[in-house]
């Protein structure tokens, strides 16, 4: 049975997005981005297992580019299978990238692709940048109730690498619109970027 807190939560974190400026949007991104390519933790890594930032998400794509301009591993998801579940896929170039499952921009299928069910340290993944409605800074993290990410990184859960790192705007990170309930199936984050800054999550 769904959590009517969870659902309400879920609705007015989504309200908000929608209502955001699409202008507004992109500096908040791009001062976001700035601070997290700026950290050591980026710097020292040597693959990030990334998103393409949608409809009113983060944008993500300039962080994309400085992933592959900077020579490193750069992974995407795909959705796979039914039901369907996220596969991490390498790209090497951006034009890669075709709509997919959900409209979003996904890698396209090649032979002899090979595919991350979940990120690992031992592929090369050192970062995991999450995407998510809202986040809190404990770690706590709500997206749209599917449970694609929590069951990718699952198998992560208790690692301490790769890192995880949320990714959203000030006003959604412990938002005002309610605690974001954290249950044992939902997968914490290691820290949370914000157009603030990073927060290290405790």
């Amino acid at each position: 049975m769904s959590d009517p807190t969870k659902a309400a939560l879920r609705a007015a974190l989504l309200q908000r997005r929608q209502g955001r400026d699409p202008e507004d949007n992109a500096s908040r991104s791009a001062a976001m981005l700035g601070h997290l390519v700026r950290h050591p933790l980026w710097r020292q890594a040597r693959g990030v297992a990334a998103f393409v930032g949608v409809r009113g998400e983060p944008d993500t794509w300039g962080l994309l580019a400085a992933t592959l301009a900077e020579g490193k591993r750069l992974w995407l998801p795909r959705m796979e299978g039914e039901p369907s579940q996220i596969a991490f896929v390498p790209v090497q170039d951006l034009r890669e990238l075709a709509p997919g499952h959900f409209g979003l921009l996904e890698p396209r299928p090649r032979d002899g692709q090979i595919t991350l069910k979940s990120p690992s340290p031992t592929a090369g993944v050192d970062l995991v940048l999450v995407p998510g409605l809202g986040f809190a800074r404990d770690g706590a993290r709500i997206g749209f109730g599917k449970g694609h990410y929590d069951r990718a990184l699952a198998p992560i859960r208790h690692l301490a690498a790769p890192l995880r790192i949320g990714l959203c705007f000030s006003d959604d990170l412990d938002p005002r619109d309610g605690k974001i309930p954290a249950d044992e199936l939902d997968v914490p984050m290691h820290w949370v970027a914000t157009p603030d800054g990073l927060h290290h999550c405790r």
